[in-house]
């Protein structure tokens, strides 16, 4: 069997390439060829993918003994992603202890004091202005910076040192790998100055559950804290960009999010599973034994890479997967993953996500693209195709310009919402 050439061809806006359908069909475990590391095969159907995420007969650990099959020079070393159980459980528990729903539901009230700040200063400067440097980006940086007390002068410093966990060839290996040891260390001495300090964050939240645990060690707690604040801001960042961009390219679908604001969390769960832009299979699980799968058999130490974004369209699963429909429901997506290695942090990015989306078409109704869709600018070279700038506009059609002065003309503000 040869193999496919993956990443699939990334020119052009995120989208699903067509390639996926026909692989789902004809050869749902297929062999491919990553960028870098050895061969894998390729799951592409819902059901296999599910069972490579959470049949223990495959391995995360077994891939440190291998050339892994990866889109990045150097695989980031994300503890957690490299553990089974049990070691994996005893550290999942140390996280979930920070983000547990109830925890995500004290923070809403913060989380949406940030969106009606950022959105206020959106408001004063008037449109069009970029919704990816101005609400997209600095909305999860700012509630992750929050969360783990990271003073305003620092959110340049981890913003910029998390973008090695995703780069593909935007990046060189050295570069990747001093990001990567800056982040690591900026985060431990996080963590020392939370246990000598404890505050009302979520690095003192887990040095807590690191001291309740006793098994944990303080690598491995900087290494979690580490991954949760890159992951915790730079794919909801993408996300919140995306799905305003897939809203406002389907015109019924955002008008009925805004006649029924109470429609933001189905809206979300669709926008995660028709529009999860970080399409590359990342972290392959390896056979433990022999594995049929699929209608092959999966030899014991081969990887195996599953495709979330291609599990997400399978029609076996989701009627008419091609449709945007922000009413479908069920919904069992898994665009968190599945299994043991399912997001810590899903519940926070969901909730930073009906915060963001939902509050932005409130207080914007008439928010839509400022420019045509093919004038967009893509961004490459990482996990995530994404944009270079998000161009918006919210005065209705025919609205006069803004006053010389800076003043905002009648209308032109939104009335502020209370916080959820």
């Amino acid at each position: 069997m040869e193999p496919i050439d993956y990443p699939l061809d990334e020119a052009g806006p995120p989208r699903l390439n067509p390639a996926y359908a026909e692989l789902r069909e004809q050869q749902p475990v297929a062999r491919a060829k990553m960028p870098y590391g050895e061969e894998a095969w390729f799951a592409t159907r819902y059901a296999d993918v599910k069972t490579v995420m959470s049949d223990p007969r495959f391995s995360r650990a077994l891939a440190k003994e291998h050339d892994e099959p990866r889109v990045f020079p150097v695989m980031p070393d994300v503890n957690i992603m490299g553990m089974d159980p049990p070691q994996h459980t005893r550290l999942r528990k140390v996280a979930a202890r920070a983000f547990t729903e109830r925890q995500v539901r004290r923070l809403r009230p913060r989380m949406q004091r940030i969106a009606h700040d950022l959105i206020d200063a959106m408001a004063a400067a008037g449109p069009p202005l970029d919704l990816v440097s101005h609400f997209g980006t600095p909305f999860p940086v700012a509630v992750i910076a929050e969360l783990f007390g990271v003073p305003a002068e620092d959110q340049p410093l981890f913003t910029g040192w998390s973008k090695a966990l995703t780069a593909t060839t935007s990046m060189t290996g050295e570069q990747i790998a001093a990001s990567y040891a800056n982040l690591e260390r900026y985060v431990a001495d996080l963590m020392d100055q939370r246990a000598a300090r404890p505050a009302d964050d979520l690095p003192s939240d887990l040095v807590a559950a690191y001291r309740a645990d006793g098994g944990t060690s303080r690598d491995e707690l900087a290494r979690l804290g580490m991954m949760l604040l890159a992951t915790g801001h730079g794919s909801t960042a993408n996300q919140i960009s995306y799905g305003a961009y897939l809203l406002l390219s389907t015109p019924d679908q955002a008008e009925k999010l805004t006649k029924d604001p109470d429609l933001v969390n189905a809206a979300v769960e669709e926008l995660l599973r028709f529009g999860k832009n970080d399409e590359a299979a990342i972290f392959a699980r390896y056979a433990r034994e022999d594995v049929e799968l699929g209608g092959v058999v999966v030899r014991a130490g081969e990887p195996v890479l599953g495709s979330r974004v291609a599990a997400n369209h399978d029609p076996r699963v989701f009627t008419d997967p091609e449709h945007l429909d922000i009413t479908r429901s069920p919904n069992p997506h898994i665009a968190f993953g599945h299994g043991p290695h399912h997001c810590p942090g899903a519940q926070l990015a969901r909730a930073e996500l009906q915060i963001g989306l939902g509050t932005l078409l409130r207080r914007f109704p008439e928010l839509r693209l400022a420019v045509a869709p093919e004038e967009l600018v893509w961004q490459g070279g990482s996990q995530a195709r994404i944009f270079a700038e998000l161009p918006v506009t919210w005065w209705p059609p025919g609205h006069p310009p803004a006053p010389e002065s800076g003043a905002a003309a009648p209308g032109d503000r939104a009335p502020r919402q209370p916080s959820q």
